[in-house]
């Protein structure tokens, strides 16, 4: 019977491609009969790039499905509905007569490992990349363990409740993922570190309380991942959950995620001097970003806040460090009331600003000054903004309107206060028959309804304004949730 089932499983396996056969070895890492994480397995395939690079973590994520997809229908992969949990419960590793030096990955998951011996008499193991020892019960690793690994890239120690890690962890100089989830007697991080590869680190669950800074100065392409942490007193860095890739850009971007936190006023929150992205989602404590030191922050490009209900201001004064900012997309902050607090904003601000989004923040009256450059604004996305009362401010007694030359979309929706537009569109151009007509740079100007389109005024050096703007006017349709044409 044995020999039937293997028989059939070899005819499947050799009909995967190469890569899909070093996806499905990988299985082999997991206990008898234990159910396998999707999200897990896809991970791990990502980490020892068997899957190819896609160009987003997302893609790669969703080759990954459809390979196991494949492994379903060509019965290498039974699906399951009840899972089982046990390894062959180990309860100590161990010593060298088991390890070989031949050996290339090593899974020790869920057994009840407590101890590995203080003196583990074994050579060193060259060919060893992933050691898996997640869900076991260390208490303790000996301080010259990792020196038997050098050219480990993969180690997985989560849900393990030791308190500190081996300074040894610094020889593993080609490691490029460690995984910490759920070791939450873990509070710190050795501050000695040598590894120049690492791209993940992941401390979800943890206790740490400080990331040296060492840890990122040493990533290349990071993505450390620290999330559902109620308070964190110090720390450094903060970065991407990867079972939310889709959040992610690019494979290469550099983001940084706060997520379900309290970011405490007065605590050292530092951010890399590379950071490209900055994602802000359930969080509290701050009143604006000023909370969180965006000082060297001089390559950030985007930066979204959502369901952060204590932030009355965005940049609670000016920030001339952020005129490479291009993307800001703000979501459901319910206290909001301006974007630039104490102060005025600097010219330069968000001299690069392409595209703003705002959504649900429904006691901000104002957005925009006039004196604002902002050149590079392509589009401009309002919605459910109940107290808004003005796109753009003019100030008082000087008439200003606010210069777009590159204004592709304007959409603005459930504002029902906004009355005024002072939007100077230059791509206005003289037809051959001598009228004029919007240009090729503007696209779209959505609303949500004729009878607010009627009320507004949008006040411009062309009287007739809106009849030129006509044909670009899109309306929601309210059935179907989608933008149809005024006319035609």
């Amino acid at each position: 019977m044995e020999d039937k089932v293997f028989g059939s499983l070899k005819f499947s396996y050799n009909r995967l491609n190469t890569g899909d056969q070093g996806c499905f070895s990988y299985c082999a890492l997991y206990p008898e009969d234990h159910q396998i994480e999707k999200d897990e397995i896809i991970q791990y395939w990502m980490e020892e790039e068997l899957l190819d690079k896609m160009g987003s973590r997302e893609a790669m994520k969703d080759n990954g499905h459809s390979i196991l997809e494949k492994f379903e229908q060509n019965c290498l992969l039974e699906r399951v509905e009840n899972s089982a949990y046990a390894g062959k419960q180990l309860k100590e590793l161990q010593n060298k007569e088991e390890w070989g030096e031949d050996l290339e990955k090593v899974s020790l998951m869920y057994n009840s490992i407590s101890a590995i011996p203080q003196h583990m008499k074994c050579p060193k193991f060259p060919k060893l990349t992933t050691l898996l020892l997640s869900r076991n019960s260390l208490r303790e690793i000996p301080e010259s363990f990792f020196e038997h690994f050098p050219n480990l890239k993969i180690l997985d120690l989560s849900h393990n409740p030791f308190e500190s890690l081996p300074s040894s962890i610094s020889a593993l100089e080609k490691l490029t993922a460690l995984l910490l989830i759920g070791c939450y007697n873990l509070e710190s991080l050795p501050s000695v570190l040598k590894p120049q590869a690492l791209k993940k680190l992941c401390l979800r669950g943890s206790g740490i309380k400080e990331i040296p800074q060492v840890w990122f100065c040493n990533m290349g392409d990071w993505n450390m991942y620290v999330g559902q942490r109620k308070r964190l007193h110090k720390y450094s860095i903060l970065v991407c959950p990867l079972y939310r890739s889709k959040d992610i850009p690019s494979a290469s971007s550099k983001l940084v995620l706060f997520e379900r936190i309290e970011i405490i006023i007065g605590d050292a929150v530092m951010l890399p001097y590379d950071i490209q992205q900055l994602h802000l989602k359930h969080c509290y404590g701050a009143w604006s970003l000023n909370d969180i030191t965006l000082r060297d922050a001089i390559h950030l490009k985007g930066c979204t806040v959502e369901d952060c209900f204590d932030l009355e201001s965005i940049f609670s004064s000016k920030y001339d460090q952020l005129k490479k900012l291009k993307s800001l997309t703000l979501r459901n902050l319910g206290d909001l009331k301006v974007l630039v607090g104490v102060g005025e904003s600097s010219l330069g601000t968000f001299s690069s600003l392409k595209e703003i989004i705002l959504c649900t923040c429904p006691k901000i009256k104002k957005l925009f000054a006039a004196d604002w450059a902002l050149h590079n604004l392509e589009k401009i996305e309002v919605n459910y903004c109940l107290q808004l009362e003005e796109i753009i401010t003019e100030p008082e007694g000087e008439g200003m309107v606010m210069v777009c030359k590159s204004l592709q979309v304007i959409e603005i929706s459930n504002c029902p206060k906004v009355k005024r537009i002072p939007l100077y569109l230059p791509q206005l151009e003289v037809d051959d028959e001598g009228k004029l007509s919007p240009s090729n740079t503007l696209q779209e100007i959505r609303v949500r309804t004729t009878d607010w389109w009627e009320s507004v005024e949008w006040e411009h050096p062309i009287l007739n304004v809106k009849n030129v703007v006509q044909p670009l006017l899109k309306f929601c349709n309210r059935y179907k949730l989608e933008w149809r044409p005024a006319v035609g």
